[in-house]
């Protein structure tokens, strides 16, 4: 099956909190793949990082930086706006021979991580998120419940794919749904797929890569998959089993690009980049 190109791109556009050195035209993030961006001539051209940090309390209706995030904040008007646009989008699908799907991120897709980018001051550390991903700490994203239910009620498969490690998939799945361990956002569980895998797709070590990644990853450095690989890999997969992703729904574009969905989401997340 050939890479199908997404129809269309519906959401907001991602701000990055990230210090960077700046070469040319291009920042570059320590440990990641080059952002490009324009080169600042003056001081006067650059937000002051502590004004952005109060910026970003601001959009998400947090001023004093509590960790959590107003429900009529901007922020929460624009995802609930992305979640409208998809429903509206799975409910007009009706024309597939095969069965339709809807797949969704994890972070900042359907749970807001807006508690531990305050807690950490916007400075990820594997150790301490672990805290938050293990504790099941994170609240849905406004209007995204909404939309998977209203998607299972119209026939539609769900699946989530997340760059979390496999080790995490158990507490990922708890926060997800319900298990009574820290917070049970209530999306429906994901569907299993005929080959017995449960729905929820975690990142394997690459060592433990099922076929379908090594092959998709091959020329990757070291045979580890890029973001956009190991999604749209995994995505191909879906559809190899007889699926339609009707609707694909990330934070990040690395979550929506490399085809295999007829239409794709773009929820609001300026808090980091994800190449």
């Amino acid at each position: 099956m050939g890479i199908r190109v997404s129809r269309r791109v519906v959401g907001i556009g991602a701000a990055v909190v990230a210090l960077t050195s700046v070469v040319g035209g291009v920042a570059y993030s320590a440990g990641t793949a080059a952002i490009r961006t324009s080169t600042p001539r003056s001081e006067r051209d650059v937000t002051n990082i502590d004004v952005l940090r109060q910026q970003l309390r601001n959009y998400y209706g947090d001023p004093l930086g509590s960790g959590t995030f107003g429900a009529d904040s901007n922020y929460a008007r624009e995802a609930r706006s992305v979640a409208k646009a998809g429903q509206r989008w799975i409910a007009a699908q009706h024309h597939t021979r095969k069965t339709k799907a809807i797949l969704l991120d994890v972070d900042d897709t359907s749970l807001v991580t807006w508690n531990y980018e305050i807690a950490s001051n916007w400075a990820f550390n594997p150790a301490t998120n672990a805290d938050y991903v293990l504790g099941q700490k994170f609240p849905a994203v406004p209007g995204m419940v909404d939309l998977v239910k209203t998607a299972e009620r119209e026939g539609y498969a769900v699946f989530f794919l997340t760059g979390r490690g496999a080790a995490q998939e158990q507490a990922t799945l708890g926060n997800l749904t319900a298990d009574g361990v820290g917070i049970d956002a209530g999306y429906p569980k994901p569907t299993s797929l005929p080959n017995g895998e449960d729905g929820l797709f975690t990142k394997p070590a690459p060592a433990d890569y099922p076929t379908y990644l090594k092959q998709a990853c091959a020329a990757d450095p070291n045979g580890a998959c890029t973001t956009i690989h190991y999604k749209s890999a995994t995505r191909a997969h879906i559809e190899s089993l007889g699926y339609d992703i009707v609707a694909n729904f990330g934070d990040q574009y690395s979550d929506l690009r490399g085809g295999y969905a007829d239409r794709t989401f773009k929820l609001p997340n300026p808090n980091y980049y994800l190449p």
